[in-house]
């Protein structure tokens, strides 16, 4: 059995990057009306948009989107690909925001002048950009800058910690086999995603420096030739599979070539929020750098 989740979101998030689309409302209406009923269409719009203090305005989100609480009684209208345009139309939005890889979608919008902001999240700056685009378009501007400058501080906070200290090679893997006896084809994190943002913020440098292949597919061998130091292997949400991670390390331990197996630097993350593009990414940089860097003493540093 295979988890395809998490390399899913990543299928999505790198379509982005294939499409010539400004991070910028397809509607005029969008940006001559404060947007008082808004649909998100992506998990880390979602969380944006409650995170700006918009959610007494958010009336639907995916069937996916679990993340404030609040979120969990509000309509749902679908996935990323699939998205229900007759909820969507019914529930009468005035903004749809999603991500600029919903082409089909936009179009179909388009074409009942329902507004859309349609968003960029592959990497930390698309992110960080998200959050400015969002905030603008929906006259909350200041809650945006908090929110940014928030995130600044605790960026600044972690390259300052790990300024001048060796930078270890990190794998930060987002699929692979799962309740085999032996690790087979794994999916890796490459040099144009937010997660090679992070292991560089964290104080650390991404094993794979190919930037040809934005979701890199890697056999055994090819684990082995860029032998990482650390790997980063990431579960989110247990509830969102039925893997037995004692397996999971077992399968990692049986590559002892490799420096990360030899020194025991395997790491599983499960956090609901390892694979959202969205505010919480901090938290997801705080644990990089102290799986990364676990010489230094961060117990004052972020959460």
């Amino acid at each position: 059995m295979r988890r395809f989740w998490p390399l899913f979101l990543f299928a999505i998030i790198f379509a982005v990057a294939l499409i010539g689309l400004n991070s910028q409302s397809t509607s005029q209406k969008a940006q001559q009306a404060i947007p008082q009923r808004i649909i998100t269409l992506a998990p880390s719009f979602t969380e944006i948009a409650f995170a700006l203090g918009l959610s007494e305005n958010i009336v639907a989100v995916t069937d996916y989107c679990d993340f404030p609480a609040e979120v969990l009684n509000l309509p749902k209208v679908g996935g990323v690909i699939d998205p229900n345009l007759e909820a969507i139309i019914a529930l009468q939005p005035d903004l749809v925001i999603l991500l600029a890889s919903q082409q089909r979608t936009i179009k179909q919008l388009q074409q009942l002048n329902i507004p859309t902001l349609a968003v960029f999240n592959a990497t930390l700056s698309d992110i960080q950009n998200a959050i400015h685009v969002i905030g603008q378009t929906t006259q909350h501007q200041d809650q945006a800058q908090q929110l940014l400058t928030a995130i600044d501080q605790k960026i600044t906070t972690i390259e300052e910690k790990t300024i001048g200290l060796a930078r270890p090679r990190i794998m930060v893997t987002m699929g692979h086999s799962i309740g085999s006896q032996y690790m087979k084809q794994v999916f890796i994190a490459g040099q144009n995603d937010f997660y090679n943002d992070l292991i560089t913020l964290a104080g650390g440098k991404n094993a794979y420096q190919d930037k040809q292949v934005d979701v890199p597919s890697l056999s055994i061998e090819g684990i082995m030739q860029i032998n990482p130091e650390v790997i980063i292997d990431i579960f989110p949400e247990a509830d969102d599979h039925d893997a037995d991670l004692d397996n999971v390390l077992q399968q990692w331990q049986k590559l002892d070539h490799i420096d990360a197996v030899k020194n025991n630097r395997i790491h599983i993350i499960q956090e609901d929020y390892a694979t959202i593009a969205g505010p919480r990414i901090v938290l997801l940089l705080d644990q990089f750098a102290r799986l990364i860097h676990p010489e230094l003493n961060w117990e004052n540093d972020l959460p």
